[in-house]
């Protein structure tokens, strides 16, 4: 090959040689192995201090861990740039898994206090899931899916094109994001069998000291462990300037290897005098991008160890990062403080959340509706600086208490509230239409209406009753977080087991609350009000706040995205009329 290194594939020399040195740094118990380290450190010198410039081979490889530098800065939030992008390749029903590395990765356990933005310069990850049809109506796969990703909205779906492999459509799909101004110094793929020391690995690039060898421009570089077609899914680093090369030469062929990486590298590897394009730096390194052979003692280099693929028990992925001392890396700076709301809290953690079920029913009849819902309220949050939480699990675990899966509700917001000072809730069938205005604003006129901050001062909560109906709209409502908030819902609406399933169960039970005269001087009761802070679809006037759907029979989802249609076309032309019902 002109103007590149070749080394032995195999790595049995080198990884004699980087063994010895490993041993040699750690400690030396016995002097001929001190002798005879030295003099094979002597001899070579000359191959770990050289500078790689030009195109070149770099295989089987060990480094010292690096201590971490904390980094506080936040990103630009137009044109964000990271040192890593990560993308983590998923199965649609794996929803175990992704929570899985979520936690240990990121230290993402739940979603009280979500990632609204990525807003670090250290990383972004998205999970990657290859596009299918969507599955059968009866599957709780897809509802459980969908949950998630309005939950966590970090699930990203592709379609390879053609006869694009798995590794060309996430490499493309890198370019998508970079020209939507997002930009990144190195594309790092795994799957999500796969535990990735990602602070030891940035360390190492940071330093351009990779398989022993000085890097002068990691950014043309690809790194993974390509000794065979099952290891080279396991976690494979790209430069950014490395990207666009490859995809250039996707027409290298091979037998052996599907992968546009491994035949990009075997390809070279085997055609030595062949010029590498752009000069692009290929480093073959199964010494740190290790296949789990079932026991940390039969890893040769735990030490040198960045990457373990192909393991699929989720104890051991735990045990692993454990043993490694693997520490989470985290994406937003709003998760530097998880805990409740007091007066200590971050200031870079909102203190307002919109909050909505992300919960599908085995119905089915808001399968398409829910996530465009959930997008609409995740926009007006983001719009003005709020945390949206949407929440299933606590609809779920309603069959475990004997309730209404409705119950899930009241569960939710009593979970979430602690974390901010004021909530609002929205049913799934209730969408934001008029999106400039503020919580903030909502709450300035509900001061007014109860004659100033002093009086506002002892309002916890806010709901209305539509004008013609006896009963008040508990699918909008505002509450703030304290001691009669929390006293509200566990003596006052969680305490009615009479309504698990009865009548108009936790709706009534929260009617009846509000009336009682130790709850009462708390409550802002929009008796009769439609407009608000939510009306019906037939009753809208120009300026209403929220919509809600609830028809008394028949599913809400049609009526639901006609309507997020009306709300994109009046943010568009806002002077364009408005047929009702909205």
């Amino acid at each position: 090959m002109k103007n590149s290194t070749i080394m032995n594939i195999e790595g049995q020399s080198n990884f004699l040689v980087d063994y010895a040195k490993y041993q040699f740094r750690k400690k030396t118990k016995l002097l001929p192995l001190l002798i005879v380290t030295f003099v094979i450190f002597l001899f070579a010198i000359p191959y770990y201090t050289k500078d790689f410039n030009t195109g070149s081979f770099i295989n089987d490889f060990n480094d010292e861990y690096i201590s971490p530098i904390p980094v506080k800065s936040s990103q630009d939030s137009k044109c964000p740039h990271y040192k890593i992008m990560l993308f983590i390749s998923s199965e649609m029903e794996h929803i175990e898994k992704r929570m899985l590395m979520r936690e240990e990765l990121f230290g993402i356990a739940d979603n009280l206090v979500p990632c609204m933005k990525q807003d670090t310069p250290e990383i972004f990850y998205k999970f990657l899931i290859k596009k299918k049809e969507r599955i059968k109506d009866d599957d709780d796969f897809m509802r459980n899916f969908l949950s998630e990703q309005m939950e966590y909205n970090d699930i990203g779906e592709i379609s390879p094109q053609g006869n694009d492999d798995w590794h060309q459509a996430l490499l493309k799909h890198s370019k998508i994001l970079q020209e939507t101004c997002i930009s990144f110094d190195h594309l790092v793929m795994i799957d999500e069998f796969t535990m990735i020391n990602l602070e030891k690995l940035q360390n190492q690039i940071s330093s351009s000291k990779i398989a022993n060898q000085t890097i002068s421009n990691t950014q043309k570089m690809v790194w993974g462990s390509f000794n065979s077609n099952i290891t080279d899914e396991m976690a494979i680093i790209v430069g950014q300037s490395a990207i666009q090369p490859i995809l250039d030469h996707s027409n290298y062929k091979s037998t052996n290897y599907t992968s546009i990486l491994s035949r990009f590298y075997h390809h070279h590897f085997n055609h030595p005098n062949e010029k590498i394009p752009d000069d692009l730096i290929l480093i073959n390194d199964p010494i740190s991008i290790v296949e789990w052979p079932n026991s940390i003692k039969s890893i040769p280099c735990v030490d040198c160890v960045i990457a373990i693929g192909h393991v699929y028990q989720d104890w051991e992925i735990r045990k692993i990062r454990d043993k490694l001392s693997i520490q989470v890396v985290i994406p937003c700076n709003v998760r530097t403080d998880i805990e409740m709301y007091s007066k200590n809290t971050s200031k870079l953690r909102p203190k307002i959340a919109v909050m909505t079920s992300s919960f599908l029913y085995k119905d089915n009849c808001m399968l398409e509706a829910a996530p465009i819902s959930a997008q609409n309220k995740r926009e007006y949050a983001e719009k003005h600086g709020y945390a949206f939480v949407s929440r299933s699990s606590e609809f779920v675990q309603q069959l475990y208490r004997k309730r209404n899966l409705v119950w899930g509700k009241i569960d939710a917001v009593e979970k979430v509230l602690p974390y901010y000072e004021w909530l609002i809730w929205l049913d799934m069938d209730a969408i934001f239409v008029n999106r400039s205005l503020s919580i903030e604003s909502l709450l300035k006129m509900s001061e007014e209406k109860v004659g100033g901050k002093k009086e506002f001062s002892k309002i916890n909560f806010i709901v209305a009753r539509p004008i013609g109906d006896d009963m008040i709209n508990a699918g909008v409502f505002l509450i703030r977080n304290s001691e009669w908030a929390r006293d509200f819902i566990r003596a006052g609406i969680q305490a009615r087991r009479d309504r698990a399933y009865r009548g108009m169960k936790e709706q009534q039970a929260m009617r009846d609350a509000i009336k009682r005269p130790n709850w009462k001087p708390n409550v802002l009761y929009l008796n009769g009000d439609d407009h608000t802070i939510n009306t019906f679809p037939d009753r809208y006037v120009r300026g209403d706040y929220i919509v809600h759907y609830a028809p008394e029979e028949g599913c809400p989802a049609n009526p639901v995205l006609g309507g997020i249609t009306k709300v994109k076309l009046l943010e568009e032309s806002p002077d364009n009329e408005v047929e009702l019902p909205f």
